[in-house]
């Protein structure tokens, strides 16, 4: 009979150990946000570029100023379009829902993609432009060392940043 108590009281204590422990872990995920996660990772692209400039490029705090005051011209012009990109995009997916679409249709709804595409090339090859402009001629082959590493970057698939590119060739 002692010995069905003890083991009872082992696991009674047990058991109230593990609830214990299990709402602590319940509080603490709760009320503790990580410090790594951002609420808008998107708002710092431009500071790992301003960080480049300056770095790599050697820009000067009045570059660094310039460089601000383009980024923010060229966002103000460039996000009405993807805006319109993305009705346009969900235009021409709503085209499957309907068997019975001619390809003339489909063919119109991609070039309307394309042509939204296009402004948005042509006005971030003109801020590329523009901001290579307000390099010194000491600068400009860094600059353009660095503008080749972003581009890669924005024309990269999405994978995870930890793992190397995969060769599309290679099997």
């Amino acid at each position: 009979m002692k010995e069905t108590f003890a083991r009872n009281k082992i696991l009674s204590l047990l058991l109230l150990f593990l609830l214990l422990t299990n709402i602590g872990m319940l509080v603490f995920f709760v009320y503790t946000k990580p410090a790594s996660q951002q609420k808008h990772p998107d708002k710092d692209k431009g500071g790992e570029m301003l960080q480049m400039l300056e770095k790599q490029v050697g820009f000067t705090p009045d570059q660094l100023a310039q460089y601000k005051s383009l980024k923010d011209q060229h966002w103000d012009s460039i996000r009405p379009y993807f805006g319109e990109m993305r009705v346009a995009k969900d235009n021409f997916f709503k085209l499957i829902n309907n068997a019975a679409v001619p390809d003339s249709v489909i063919n119109a709804a991609a070039d309307t993609i394309a042509a939204k595409q296009k402004k948005i090339d042509l006005r971030t090859f003109r801020y590329f432009q523009r901001l290579r402009s307000i390099c010194t001629p000491q600068q400009q082959p860094a600059f353009d060392s660095v503008v080749s590493q972003v581009l890669k970057k924005m024309n990269a698939p999405w994978r995870n940043k930890n793992q190397p590119p995969k060769d599309s060739v290679k099997q």
